[in-house]
């Protein structure tokens, strides 16, 4: 797995016994483990490789604590011996995801779980950041392939590149799943022909379980927010298995919808508000008393008083939203609540790809000095906004890299020109 952190520094204290003793072994008579763990004894037993009534030796001991510490799953692990019995004390590592199975689509993850479990006894479903744990339970599932007689091999990746890893995802390269179809049980003929002509375009496309979840929610929030429905329910989508072929297998996905009932907007408030007046915020909703309370309409809005405060410096404003359904008016009231956050200043500005004159007169026309309050909508309309002082950039356009420094509540910026006229 790329990427992979260092693993922590295990600390382990044996009890040495004579010299002489050990050439010769010890006979093994009991294997303890004792610690702050969620996982069973008995499972980190097996994941020792140590067996009672075996003869071992120093190397032995230290070899299955090496095994537990690589595999990530434990911060630290120590031991001793006494002549007869191993006594290993563990601490859960603190970095695991979930494990997602992306396109295993001729098991249930419930049989995938159990399966890799039985080969991987440190396995129960999440993986650790750090060690080796997500390699050996890719070579679990590629043992499993491999009696189904599945080509491929299985490779971990975590999801997203950038920012806080969400999951571990586990995939087979080598084959194509492609989707037949999607069904949605319990949706009304209405809302049912709305959400099959929004994934359409996902039909014959190829089938990963977590891009296809998102997909499938992103979508039956938008269909159903617009509608009012805010209590609709959406089952994680099920697959069955269409064509059998090992390489090329087509699946089918129905998702389970419980629709609930539309809801109609009634008011909206707004609070921790300090910078912005309510008044000025609620002329941003656009949505008026008696009509359905769209859902997808009031996160623009929001997305709109976000992009308002950013114009006033303050670069991480936050609006969380939530509401009050009354289920015998079935009407609804939206609760705005705003965490603005510090006011952030102009920084340093830099230009790229403009000659020493061109980027001169950008600086000398550029009205955000080294100081003021950030204006994060300037940047976008900038050239708009000088034309005539600007009239030897005419032709050309820009885009913009924000850097932010939460320590110094500055924002750095560096403006990218090129003739529109020429290929990125």
């Amino acid at each position: 797995m790329a990427g992979k952190m260092a693993l922590p520094r295990s600390i382990l204290f044996c009890f040495l016994l004579f010299s002489s003793s050990w050439a010769r072994g010890y006979s093994l008579k009991k294997i303890t483990v004792s610690g702050p763990t969620r996982i069973a004894e008995a499972d980190i037993v097996k994941a020792t490789g140590l067996k009672p009534g075996s003869t071992i030796t120093a190397d032995d001991l230290k070899q299955a604590a090496d095994r537990l510490t690589q595999s990530g799953v434990f911060g630290q692990v120590n031991y001793k011996f006494d002549g007869e019995s191993a006594e290993y004390t563990v601490a859960d590592a603190e970095q695991f995801v979930p494990a997602v199975f992306e396109n295993f689509v001729w098991f249930t993850d419930a049989e995938l779980s159990s399966q890799v479990h039985s080969s991987v006894p440190l396995f129960t479903g999440v993986i650790p950041l750090t060690g080796n744990l997500s390699d050996q339970v890719c070579a679990a599932l590629d043992s499993l392939l491999k009696e189904k007689g599945v080509p491929g091999h299985t490779i971990a990746t975590t999801n997203p590149t950038i920012g806080e890893v969400q999951m571990m995802q586990f995939r087979i390269v080598g084959i194509n799943v492609q989707i037949s179809g999607i069904s949605f049980p319990g949706a009304t003929p209405d809302r049912l022909s709305l959400l099959q002509a929004a994934t359409k375009n996902l039909i014959g496309t190829t089938y990963m379980k977590s891009s296809l979840t998102q997909q499938v929610r992103q979508t039956c929030l938008r269909v159903y927010g617009k509608l009012g429905f805010l209590k609709a329910h959406f089952g994680a989508p099920h697959t069955e298995l269409t064509r059998l072929d090992p390489a090329q297998p087509t699946v089918a996905v129905e998702v389970y919808i419980q629709e609930g009932d539309p809801y109609v907007f009634s008011a909206a408030d707004w609070t921790g508000n300090q910078a912005i007046s309510a008044a000025e915020l609620m002329k941003l909703i656009d949505l008026k008393p008696g009509i359905e309370a769209d859902s997808v309409r009031l996160a623009g809005d929001i997305a709109g008083a976000k992009d308002l405060y950013g114009t006033k410096g303050y670069m991480n404003a936050l609006v969380k939203s939530s509401a009050t359904l009354d289920g015998n008016r079935h009407t609804a009231v939206f609760h705005l609540e705003v965490h603005e956050g510090s006011v952030y200043h102009m920084g340093k500005l830099q230009t790229q790809d403009l000659d020493p004159r061109q980027a001169e007169l950008v600086h000398r026309v550029w009205e955000l000095h080294e100081g003021d309050v950030y204006d994060a909508n300037y940047p976008k309309v900038f050239l708009k906004q000088h034309p005539h002082e600007l009239q030897s950039l005419n032709g050309w356009g820009a885009v913009y890299t924000q850097t932010i420094h939460d320590d110094t509540l500055a924002v750095d910026l560096t403006l990218k020109f090129q003739r529109l006229d020429q290929p990125r």
